[in-house]
C-alpha cells in the first residue's frame, strides 16, 4: 500500500525531522537519509504494511529507504526481545513491593491473584502490577464507602469518601476498582472469579482469566 501525502509542517530534532502531512499523519525522517530539511509543500510517499507500519518512504520522488519482509521481521523480533527484557527488569525492581502488596490483600483478593498466576505463567511479569493496583484501590474504596450505594455516588464524583485514592488511575483501573469494591461488599466470594482488570483490553486468555 502506498500513501501519497503533502507536508504541511516540519520541526527539527537532533537526529530527525518530525513531519506532519495534510491528513494529520505524523512520522519522522532521519537526517542521515536526506541532504536538506524537508519543506512545507514537499511530496512524501509512504509504503505501508497493515496500514500503519512504514516499510519505505520517498521524498519528492526520491526513494529514501525500503525494508524487505525479512528486515521488518528482524526489527519486530529485536523490539520484542528488548521489550521482554525491559519488562523483566522492571518486575525485578518492583518484586519486593509487589509481594508486600499481595500479602496486604484480603484473602479473596489473594485468591484472585493466585488464579491468574496459575493460568498464565507470565502473569507476574506482564500484568500483576496492574492487577494489584486495581485490587488495592478496590479495598480502599470498599473500606471507605461501606455500601454499594456510596460507591455509586463516589464513582459519579458526588462524594469525596475515598480521600486516599491513588491519583494515577486510568478510566479502566478506576472502573475495575469500583466494580471489585462493589463485589467485595455485596458478594465477596465472586471477587476471586471476576474478570481480570486488563482482560477487556488484552483478552481473557492472554490475561489468565481462563
Amino acid at each position: 500500500m502506498r500513501d501519497d501525502l503533502t507536508i504541511y509542517s516540519v520541526s527539527e530534532g537532533d537526529d530527525a525531522f518530525s513531519v506532519r502531512a495534510e491528513n494529520g499523519t505524523g512520522f519522522i525522517i532521519e537526517k542521515k537519509l536526506v541532504n536538506e530539511c524537508p519543506k512545507v509543500g514537499d511530496k512524501v510517499s509512504l509504503y505501508l504494511v497493515n496500514g500503519s507500519i512504514i516499510r519505505g518512504m520517498s521524498l519528492n520522488g526520491v526513494l529514501l529507504f525500503y525494508k524487505s519482509d525479512l528486515q521488518l521481521e528482524q526489527e519486530r523480533q529485536e523490539w520484542l526481545t528488548n521489550y521482554k527484557k525491559e519488562k523483566q527488569e522492571k518486575f525485578e525492581e518492583n518484586k519486593y513491593q509487589m509481594d508486600s502488596d499481595y500479602e496486604s490483600l484480603p484473602p479473596v483478593f489473594k485468591q484472585r491473584i493466585d488464579r491468574f498466576r496459575k493460568h498464565n505463567p507470565d502473569f507476574r511479569v506482564d500484568y500483576e502490577a496492574y492487577e494489584l493496583f486495581c485490587c488495592k484501590e478496590a479495598v480502599k474504596i470498599a473500606d471507605a464507602c461501606k455500601t454499594t450505594e456510596n460507591i455509586e455516588e463516589f464513582k459519579k464524583g458526588l462524594t469525596g469518601l475515598v480521600p486516599n485514592l491513588d491519583k494515577g488511575h486510568s478510566g479502566n483501573t478506576f472502573d475495575m476498582a469500583c466494580g471489585l469494591a462493589r463485589l467485595y461488599i455485596e458478594s465477596p466470594e465472586f471477587v476471586t472469579s471476576a474478570m481480570g482488570s486488563l482482560a477487556p483490553l488484552v483478552g481473557s486468555k492472554e490475561y489468565g482469566d481462563l
